[in-house]
């Protein structure tokens, strides 16, 4: 009685990696096909607005927008929602020539009410696309004229290229290795076979007609909410190879745990809502979508596989041992082909080295999100700054 316990607690512990690594395995495997395209047709002019959220962010705004600036072209432009700011975030964005939409105490808080007073905004601005970056993000040169290609040639819905800003600290490590699989493999894995991209906050672009039927309504992971809407409407959104912009770290792992338990919190709400339209669709892009939504985190999955895998083992049932040692396998594939794809040297393996303190805590983040959940999703606060 004790071993067929033990077994069946080990299948109820591995099946959620297994969802996991079944989805990676099988992006990782496409994405080694990826080619970027050379986007065909006539590119027409194209004015595009960037659009920034930004809460307190004096200390990495400029640099954000001077990039900005160094990358577009005349008729472009850019407006900074400085979302209740108590410090210099919309003076040093009037300085850098920027359009600033000021938000006060009182008016509700957060990323997504921030885009949508920015959509409002623009009503009366003149733009054919919108660009929506983060207060901490940097493009990189090309970013306007590789997008402007894409929706030449007929794309509506664009993410670009995102990975993590590069860094010593294991923080930094541990960004990157996410990074490269959220902002480089699975993007990669999902052209190859021709699911919509995910959006991901930072680098996401819309044509106005599209952008202006949608509505940023979620509490948190406001832009996976909108991929899904997308998703239902049957528009493919396009992963963008060639634009590319970089993300700053958190400064701490106290901080990264707050973004992680806002994003997964967000995601586990999605996928409440989401997975049943997204059956419903009766597509492969709203089965991707609802694959993905059902699968837990990449670390979350490692962890849950080798402790079920290790529970089979003590009692010998091996067909749950192979099954469990294959998930492993496919993980590892796909974090091998991420750190390969987004080059991300050999600094990375060391994050390797604390994988169990990794795994602990991002199933810590995952049990706050879940249990904050059980309260209705609230807003969450922005992104502390040192």
């Amino acid at each position: 009685m004790f071993h067929l316990t033990v077994a069946a607690l080990a299948v109820v512990v591995l099946a959620p990696g297994l969802i996991t690594a079944l989805h990676l395995g099988l992006m990782a495997a496409a994405s080694v096909f990826y080619r970027a395209p050379r986007w065909k047709g006539d590119a027409p002019r194209l004015r595009f607005l960037v659009v920034i959220p930004a809460h307190n962010e004096e200390l990495l705004l400029g640099r954000t927008l001077e990039a900005i600036n160094a990358d577009r072209r005349d008729g472009d432009q850019v407006l900074v929602v400085d979302d209740r700011s108590t410090d210099r975030t919309g003076e040093i964005a009037s300085a850098h020539g920027a359009v600033v939409l000021t938000r006060v105490e009182g008016e509700e808080p957060g990323r997504a009410p921030a885009r949508q007073a920015a959509i409002r905004r623009s009503a009366d601005m003149e733009w054919d696309a919108m660009v929506m970056v983060d207060a901490d993000s940097v493009i990189e040169p090309g970013f306007f004229a590789e997008c402007e290609r894409a929706l030449g040639a007929g794309a509506v819905a664009l993410q670009a290229r995102s990975e993590a800003a590069r860094g010593s600290r294991m923080v930094d490590q541990a960004a990157l290795a996410s990074f490269a699989i959220q902002g480089v493999t699975l993007p990669r894995g999902r052209e190859v076979l021709h699911a919509p991209v995910r959006l991901r906050g930072t680098g996401m672009v819309l044509r106005r007609d599209v952008l202006e039927r949608l509505d940023f309504r979620a509490k948190a992971s406001e832009d996976l909410q909108v991929s899904l809407d997308l998703v239902q409407e049957g528009v493919r959104t396009r992963h963008v190879e060639r634009a590319r912009l970089r993300s700053a770290n958190a400064d701490s792992w106290k901080i990264a745990s707050t973004q992680k338990q806002r994003y997964e919190a967000g995601r586990m709400a999605a996928a409440r809502e989401f997975v049943p339209k997204m059956l419903r669709c009766r597509s492969w892009a709203g089965l991707e979508a609802a694959w993905f939504l059902v699968s837990p985190p990449f670390a979350t999955a490692a962890g849950l596989t080798v402790l079920g895998t290790l529970l089979a083992l003590l009692v010998g049932a091996w067909p749950v041992v192979w099954i469990g040692a294959a998930a492993v396998g496919l993980l590892g594939l796909a974090f091998t082909v991420a750190a390969v794809q987004a080059r991300v040297g050999w600094r990375v393996l060391l994050a390797l080295a604390v994988a169990p303190f990794y795994v602990g805590w991002k199933l810590i983040v995952q049990l706050k999100a879940l249990l904050g959940l059980r309260g209705g999703l609230k807003e969450f606060g922005a992104t502390e700054r040192r």
